[in-house]
């Protein structure tokens, strides 16, 4: 992977029975298209044949992590503030397990998220499952965003 410029940005192990799926999802500073993801399948299927590190059948997927990516190490979240995520939680805080709403800031492993107007924080170690949620813009939306944008860069620029 690191030879065609890729990273591994995560990977998952699911179902048990029969034939399982091991996915993996890589990433690259300009994205990932189906040659990446077709080489490092060949690459790495033949390496784990000669190496039978998995016993068994099973099937073996390789993909981007998408628009909607859902984050394996704390690491990754960082240029992601201010967009919004979908949290699952291992067991319930508040009296909930699920948290959609604004990703605010990180303090250590502690995220801090806007949901439903309310501040709320959970450790990462915490969190079961962590997605982006992606949301598509409308034109008009995007260029009202960058408009925001631009205001916010001229009035930093001034002081």
């Amino acid at each position: 992977m690191e030879s065609l410029g890729l990273s591994l940005w995560g990977m998952e192990f699911a179902g048990g029975e029969g034939r399982p799926t091991l996915r993996l999802f890589i990433d690259g500073p300009d994205g990932v298209d189906v040659e990446h993801c077709a080489s490092v399948s060949r690459q790495l299927g033949a390496a784990l044949e000669v190496e039978d590190l998995i016993p068994g059948a099973y099937h073996l997927e390789v993909s981007s992590p998408g628009l909607s990516r859902r984050f394996f190490e704390l690491s990754q979240l960082p240029p992601y503030i201010g967009q919004e995520l979908d949290i699952t939680l291992a067991v319930p805080h508040g009296g909930r397990k699920r948290y959609k709403g604004t990703f605010d800031s990180l303090d250590g492993d502690v995220l801090n998220m806007t949901c439903e107007g309310a501040s709320v924080s959970f450790p990462w170690s915490a969190v079961a499952k962590a997605k982006l949620v992606f949301t598509f813009e409308t034109p008009e939306e995007s260029k009202a965003r960058a408009k925001k944008t631009s205001k916010a860069d001229k009035a930093a620029e001034r002081h």
